[in-house]
């Protein structure tokens, strides 16, 4: 059992980035049970999704990252010998050719759930979201990503989507239902628009910093690998001056979060907000600055996605707001 664990389940886990497809299994389940769970009960609702629909979902949405996350090692090995030698997993640990067929297969059903749930939902177009994701995700690998910015942007953009597409998906389930779609519209559908829409502003933000920091990490494999990422194109100040921007653009509205909070008598989510997300975003931000080494961007990368973890967790209190 432990051979097959460390020969067979632990390259494959690694090979789909199993932390990344927790932080969006957590993502989309602390939205429903949170933010959603709440503002429905204040209508006496409950989520039009169903439990079983929305699991699928989380289960769509997990296997074309993970799909996303084999293709782009796939791509990118030539690179991540050179960035990453000690943690390349596909020709080492997992054959190509075996990794490939988990490309197609995951694709393969969640593309056809897809159709499914979106046939459920009463809109089959909605379908054609998951198709675009998982073609994004293909042409990242195979392209975007070796150009200045549009790599970075179409990550960014389908971070958001991990937020928005519960939002589409249950927007769609509601409709299905007009009492519940004209008791919520009155009281609730517009706090839920605006903390839908300030997570997925939060995680392409964070997402798009993160991007352009990792291609600064990585300007040495990229290079060899003939990439023209953003600091290979334009140098290393101009990556930062570029990432400074939507790393203001959070701090800018940081503030105002937290002044609301404390405006609504809620110190305990303003100080957390404080604590755990705008001074962390500040320091990083100043790190950037400074920051002239692989390893040093490197750690700056993990301390991105601690924050965009703490930002994730921050519905856990701020439902005691709503």
């Amino acid at each position: 059992m432990r051979a097959l664990f460390d020969q067979k389940i632990w390259p494959f886990l690694k090979l789909v980035r199993w932390p990344n497809l927790l932080v969006i299994i957590l993502t989309q389940t602390l939205l429903r049970h949170t933010i959603y769970s709440r503002i429905y009960g204040h209508s006496g609702l409950e989520p039009a999704m169903s439990s079983g629909l929305f699991v699928a979902l989380v289960c769509i949405t997990v296997l074309i990252a993970a799909a996303g996350y084999i293709i782009n090692d796939y791509f990118d090995q030539k690179a991540d010998l050179v960035n990453h030698p000690g943690r390349v997993v596909l020709g080492s640990e997992i054959q190509k050719e075996v990794a490939i067929r988990y490309y197609y297969i995951f694709n393969a059903i969640a593309l056809a759930a897809g159709v499914v749930l979106s046939w459920m939902a009463g809109a089959i177009k909605l379908s054609l979201i998951f198709f675009m994701i998982a073609g994004m995700l293909w042409l990242y690998s195979a392209h975007y990503k070796k150009t200045v910015l549009w790599g970075n942007l179409a990550v960014a953009f389908m971070s958001a989507m991990v937020v928005m597409v519960v939002w589409i998906f249950e927007f769609y389930m509601l409709k299905r239902q007009p009492g519940q779609f004209h008791a919520l519209y009155l009281s609730g559908q517009q706090a839920i628009n605006h903390y839908v829409s300030a997570y997925a502003v939060f995680a392409f933000l964070v997402s798009l910093v993160r991007e352009i920091v990792k291609d600064m990490e990585d300007v040495d494999g990229d290079r060899e690998a003939g990439y023209r990422t953003l600091p290979l194109a334009h140098g290393l100040y101009t990556a930062k001056v570029i990432a400074f921007i939507p790393g203001l653009a959070m701090v800018a509205l940081a503030f105002p979060a937290i002044l609301y909070f404390i405006s609504l008598s809620f110190p305990v989510m303003a100080l957390y907000f404080a604590v755990l997300v705008l001074f962390p975003l500040l320091f990083i931000l100043y790190r950037i600055i400074l920051s002239e080494e692989k390893q040093q961007f490197h750690r700056i990368s993990t301390w991105l996605k601690l924050l965009m973890l703490a930002g994730i967790a921050g519905m856990v209190p701020l439902a005691a707001t709503i």
